[in-house]
Order: structure tokens, then C-alpha cells, then sequence
């Protein structure tokens, strides 16, 4: 009898009462159905009635910070539910972050009148629909940047022993969007000899790489503070990247004159009553110097104080820089707070002659009367055209976010830095039992390298052939491409080492933190302080 029972028991079909893997991905997959159907009732309801691409992404922001600010809490302090809910608040964000960039592609269809698609040849062709994918200028990139990082963290954050992975990618994800906003979401004019099929393929490639990027950068860190590496040894290295940021690739600061400076702008001056802001002249922010000079100087003594510590294991050096640390954020706070006050205050902006230099006179006739044109032209009448500008526009100049978009950024990537650093040095040994076990971080920092090695190889090798179209020639040794060329050889390093000499651990984790930061330098710094074709500096 009882084998009986067995055997109608070992052939009755049992239950499944597990849900269906694809469910794990919903928090990914609703978001990009919900931004389709977003766009499809932009289509129909036209511009006048629908929330622009602006608001979106700054509703998007909100949600991001609101679902980083759950992720961190759930490290240190976890509660029931709170998990869950950042999760589907940060697929909100992604829902709008994504919404945002498909509702300015309509928009920029619209603007043409979808002209693009009939103008080549007369015949109406649907793949020049694709033309109009925003993706002329950084604003776009940025919000492709900050869209593809969100679907990374979504896939991997499927199964709740990964839901870590936010507590990071999320702030960084913030200020991608930060950026964004700074910069303006104005739509630009594409030069014709770049408009090619081949633009929506590299740039879109790009993005999505950069997002995964950014998130096996997270992942590293958090390695390396499972790994027992100090706040305070982290501490250095935000610390050197502000002071390094202030001194040598900011423009705005002068520890000589302990000013921090801007480009004016003249209001209506632009297209559709754009402001032109005048990229080779700077005028001092009153009031702001000074709390940047302070906040440079305690972070001067948090290196000293915290390379003593590492070094030597001094508990009074340790307490001296991390009172430093939070000096420098006071100052940091006070002096951003003063810094956009003033750029909402002050109007009728008057730049004394006297207080030109001679070289931003010359580079401030080259952008009035464009390069071609300049490179007709004498110095002097350069300088005569520089000397006419300022006359015509003195006393109606402005300050504005969007003027320096980069340097504001950095200045409150510095902030959230410093901010980072103290959280993880509270408590360290709490953060690290909510975080899994090192072998799972490696693994998920392997496999994060790897796709976006794959994926930043594929953007080499369509950008070498969209510039061989274009250009005439596959390669020219231009400063981004070099960039990406450097980040992706970087990248190569970390898989070569791990799969040929077995390398693993924390010394693989310091190849995917340079991956990250040199696509950062080839993101920002290339495109801002070296010329070249992917310049968005003029």
C-alpha cells in the first residue's frame, strides 16, 4: 500500500508556487513599457499639452535621491519593506529618466517637422526616423548615461541578496543628472556631415556602456570596504580629486585672488531668446572665494592627516582629518549655497575693461566672429571685435547654472564625495556585514567589466567607421577617441590579468575603479579641456 502511495505521488505533477523568473525583472521591464506608452501620448496630445523633457528629468532626479536614500538606510539599518520600496522608486526614476529622453526625441522630430525623413531623396524613408535620436550634445548623452546605468542596477538588483548595488550607483547616477540639468536641455543644430545612421549606433553604444561602467565602479568600492579598506584611505583619494579639480582643471577658481568666477551671459541674446554666454570672459562671484579657498585648505589637512594615520595608525591624526572633513563640508556647503544665490541675484552684470586679460579679449573676438572668419583676421581687430562686445552688452550681462555646467557639477560632485567618506566611516563594521560576501562582489565586478569591455570596443569600432564616412579617414588620434581607446586597454588589463594570471580580488577591483575614472576623463574632461571633433567646450 505504501508503495502504492509512492508511486502516484512520484507521478502526480507537482505545484510550482514560485513565481515566474521574468517577474524578478519587472522593476526593469515596466519602466521602458511605461515610456512607451508615454511617448505614444505625446504624439497625440503634441507639445503645448504634454510636460516637457525638462520637468521629467528633474522629477526623475527626485525619485533617484529618494531611492539612494533608501538603499543606504537599508545597509546600515535595515527595516522591513524599505528595500523594496527603493527599489521600485529608483525603476520610477528610470521610468521617467527614460521618458524624458524618448519625449525629446519627438521634440526634435517636431521642431523639423520630421523633414529628414523625405529631404535626401524625396522618398520617404522610415530609418530616418532614427535621425532625429537625441543624441547631439552632451545634455542627451548624459541623460542616455544616466538611463543606461539604471538598467544596469535594475538587472542586477532582480534578486534581493544583490539590492546593494543602488546604495552607490545611485548617488552617482544623481549627479550624471545633476550635470544634465546644468548643462540645459536646449536643442542644438547637428552639423550635417555628422547627421549619419551611424551617430544613434555609436553614441547610443557609448551611453549604455558608460552606465555599465558606472555601475561596476560602485561595486568595486563596495568590494573594497567589504575588504576591509578604510574610510579614511578613500578619504584621500576624494580628497586629492577636489583639490586636483580646483587647482588644475577648474578655470573658475584663483587661489591668488581667493575668487571663484563664471562666464556672463547676455539674456535674449540667442536663438529664440537664448542667452549667449561669453566663454572667454570670467567675472568674480562676490562672496564665494573665500569659502572655496577654506574648504581647499582643511582638505589639504585631511591628505596629511589621514596618509599619517593609514601609515602610522595615529588615532589623533585620524580625529584631526576627519574634523577637518567635516570643516571642508560646512565650508562646501556655505560657499555653494552663497555661489547660487549670487547666480540668481545678480543682474545687470558690468565687466570692467581694466579686468580683461589681453588672451580672453582675443578668444572672446574668436567666438564673436567664428573660427573660419578669425583666422582671416589680425589680433588687433580681433581685440577691436572683443572691446566692441563688451561696450554693446556691458551692464546687461547675467550669471547662470548653465554657463559652466562641468565646474558647478564637480563642485557638488566634491560635496557628495566628502559626504560619502564620513557616512562609511561611521560604523564601518555594520556597513560591511550588510554588504554579501566578497566572492559575489567579484564576481559581479568580472561581469560588469566584461560587458562593458564588449561594449566599449563595439564604440570604437563603429565610431572608427562613422569617422571614416564623415571624415574621410578611420582614425585621427583624436583626444575622446584616445580617451576611449585608453579606458577600453584599461579594461582589457583587468580581464587579462584575471583570466591569464588569476588575478582576482582587491587587486582586480583597482583596475575596474581606473576603467571607470578614465571613461569619466574621456566623458568630461576630454570633451571640455582638450580640442578636438568632440569638443563641447566652444
Amino acid at each position: 500500500m505504501s508503495q502504492a502511495v509512492k508511486s502516484i505521488n512520484a507521478t502526480t505533477p507537482q505545484l510550482d508556487l514560485r513565481r515566474p523568473a521574468i517577474l524578478n525583472y519587472l522593476p526593469a521591464l515596466l519602466p521602458i513599457l511605461g515610456a512607451i506608452l508615454m511617448v505614444l501620448a505625446r504624439r497625440q496630445m503634441g507639445a503645448g499639452n504634454f510636460i516637457d523633457d525638462g520637468s521629467l528629468i528633474v522629477i526623475a532626479l527626485l525619485c533617484f535621491i529618494t531611492a539612494a536614500a533608501m538603499h543606504l538606510t537599508d545597509l546600515y539599518a535595515p527595516m522591513q519593506g524599505l528595500q523594496k520600496a527603493g527599489l521600485w522608486i529608483a525603476s520610477l526614476g528610470f521610468f521617467f529618466n527614460l521618458s524624458s529622453w524618448l519625449v525629446r526625441w519627438v521634440n526634435m522630430g517636431d521642431r523639423e517637422g520630421w523633414r529628414r525623413m523625405t529631404d535626401h531623396d524625396g522618398v520617404y524613408h522610415t530609418w530616418w526616423f532614427f535621425s532625429y535620436v537625441p543624441f547631439a550634445n552632451l545634455y542627451d548623452l548624459s541623460l542616455a548615461f544616466a538611463f543606461g546605468a539604471a538598467l544596469t542596477m535594475l538587472l542586477i538588483e532582480h534578486r534581493p541578496n544583490t539590492r546593494f548595488v543602488g546604495a552607490l550607483s545611485l548617488p552617482l547616477i544623481c549627479l550624471v543628472l545633476i550635470l544634465a540639468i546644468f548643462i540645459g536641455s536646449e536643442i542644438n543644430h547637428l552639423q550635417p556631415v555628422l547627421d549619419s545612421y551611424w551617430r544613434p549606433i555609436h553614441v547610443g553604444v557609448a551611453s549604455l556602456s558608460y552606465g555599465i561602467a558606472l555601475v561596476s565602479f560602485a561595486i568595486a568600492v563596495m568590494f573594497l570596504i567589504k575588504d576591509g579598506v578604510k574610510a579614511e584611505a578613500m578619504g584621500i583619494f576624494t580628497s586629492l580629486f577636489t583639490l586636483i579639480n580646483l587647482v588644475v582643471f577648474s578655470k573658475a577658481f584663483s587661489f591668488s585672488t581667493l575668487s571663484f568666477s563664471l562666464n556672463p551671459g547676455v539674456p535674449g541674446a540667442g536663438e529664440g531668446g537664448a542667452t549667449v554666454f561669453v566663454r572667454h570672459l570670467r567675472a568674480p562671484l562676490p562672496g564665494v572665494g573665500p569659502f572655496v579657498a577654506i574648504s581647499a585648505l582643511l582638505l589639504l589637512i585631511v591628505v596629511a592627516c589621514f596618509t599619517v594615520y593609514v601609515l602610522k595608525q595615529n588615532d589623533a591624526m585620524r580625529r584631526w582629518g576627519h574634523w577637518a572633513l567635516r570643516g571642508s563640508i560646512v565650508a562646501q556647503i556655505v560657499g555653494l549655497g552663497v555661489l547660487f544665490y549670487q547666480i540668481k541675484s545678480i543682474r545687470g552684470l558690468s565687466v570692467p575693461f581694466a579686468s580683461v586679460a589681453p588672451q580672453q579679449l582675443l578668444e572672446l573676438g574668436k567666438q564673436a566672429v567664428g573660427r573660419m572668419q578669425a583666422g582671416t583676421m589680425s589680433v588687433e581687430q580681433l581685440v577691436g571685435v572683443a572691446n566692441q562686445v563688451l561696450q554693446d552688452n556691458n551692464g546687461k550681462m547675467v550669471f547662470d547654472v548653465k554657463s559652466n555646467p562641468v565646474e558647478l557639477a564637480a563642485l557638488i560632485t566634491s560635496l557628495v564625495l566628502s559626504l560619502v567618506i564620513v557616512l562609511f566611516s561611521l560604523q564601518p563594521e555594520r556597513l560591511r556585514a550588510g554588504l554579501p560576501s566578497l566572492e559575489k562582489l567579484d564576481s559581479l565586478i568580472y561581469k560588469t567589466v566584461g560587458a562593458a569591455f564588449a561594449g566599449i570596443a563595439i564604440l570604437l569600432v563603429t565610431g572608427a567607421i562613422w569617422a571614416n564616412e564623415s571624415w574621410g579617414k578611420y582614425w585621427g588620434w583624436d583626444p575622446k577617441e584616445t580617451g576611449a581607446l585608453v579606458a577600453w586597454l584599461a579594461y582589457a588589463a583587468y580581464l587579462h590579468t584575471r583570466i591569464a594570471h588569476g588575478w582576482s580580488g582587491r587587486r582586480s577591483a583597482y583596475f575596474a575603479l581606473l576603467g571607470f575614472l578614465l571613461v569619466i576623463f574621456t566623458y568630461l574632461g576630454v570633451s571640455y579641456l582638450l580640442p578636438g571633433m568632440h569638443s563641447y567646450a566652444e
